[in-house]
């Protein structure tokens, strides 16, 4: 199969293309910085401006897939007009490429931000209310994915904390860094909130998976442990052999963002999902090996 993958520089697709590869699809790797690009020498590559209105001139005439994984979440208000651009325009144009170009499924890379904190896991058919400017043009994304449907197989996923190796400047591997510096893990609510994490190699599974999923779906793709960040950094401890170091201060912490895999389990059927323990521990491995 010839899949797109776009954001081909990011987190998820350093993990991704690999693995599609390895699979026997031909991939067309997308981005903007060609210098990053380097790190696939096996996959064909196209350096691309996504807010670009003449993008699809730049791809080819034919392709069989698309995973849009492209985004941006950049300042508000000053950036609006980037994060519209990269977040919902260019997936409107993608999706008007794709169906020209032949394309049987597309699947979009969304966010458990949608929803916004609750004091529940959410299921898909909830509503999505999620605040700020990033959740909107994550929820306008969606919509218009979804008008695309009758078009192509359409798959959303909603990610919850995707964390692994290789990743910096987030939640699982910023507190992977406090407890091996020995530094305070500040906590609210009593190391609220509580997320349910979803390591590196099985959001790949369910990317890949999803290509050859059929009809058009919206779901939740977060890991099977529902953990608050005291039990995160515990368990970081744990596996580092340190005592992780909590600050209790004042404040709420704004609610929970649990995903119900239900839906994921249904359709999907990926089998048991990495523990946190076992996931967070190449993520542990990955920060000691890294120069300072």
């Amino acid at each position: 199969m010839k899949v797109l993958v776009t954001g081909a520089t990011g987190f998820v697709a350093s993990h991704l293309i690999p693995a599609l590869i390895d699979g026997g699809h031909d991939v067309l790797a997308c981005g903007h910085d060609e210098s990053r690009l380097d790190r696939y020498p096996v996959a064909s590559r196209v350096v691309v401006d996504l807010r670009d209105r003449t993008l699809a001139s730049q791809l080819p005439t034919r392709i069989d897939a698309v995973i849009h994984l492209a985004q941006a979440n950049v300042g508000f208000p000053d950036a609006f007009a980037d994060l519209w651009e990269v977040n919902a325009g260019s997936t409107a144009r993608l999706l008007d490429w794709a169906r020209r170009a032949g394309a049987r499924s597309f699947v979009f890379a969304s966010t458990g931000s949608v929803y916004g904190p609750g004091e529940r896991p959410w299921h898909e058919d909830d509503p999505v209310a999620g605040a700020g400017a990033y959740a909107a043009t994550k929820v306008a994304a969606e919509r218009i994915v979804g008008a695309f449907a009758p078009h192509m197989s359409t798959v959303t996923l909603r990610l919850f904390g995707p964390y692994g190796a290789g990743q910096r400047g987030r939640l699982v591997p910023g507190l992977v860094g406090r407890v091996l510096r020995g530094d305070a893990v500040s906590l609210r609510d009593g190391g609220r909130p509580r997320i349910n994490p979803v390591w590196i190699g099985d959001v790949v599974k369910v990317f890949i998976a999803s290509l050859e999923l059929g009809g058009n779906h919206t779901v939740n793709l977060a890991g099977e442990e529902i953990l608050s960040i005291r039990d995160m950094a515990t368990i970081i401890g744990e596996v580092a052999n340190r005592v992780p170091v909590f600050d209790e201060v004042p404040g709420s912490s704004g609610g929970d963002t649990v995903g119900d895999t239900a839906r994921l389990r249904e359709l999907i059927g990926s089998g048991p999902f990495v523990p946190f323990r076992d996931g967070v521990a190449s993520v542990v491995a990955d920060i000691l090996a890294t120069p300072r």
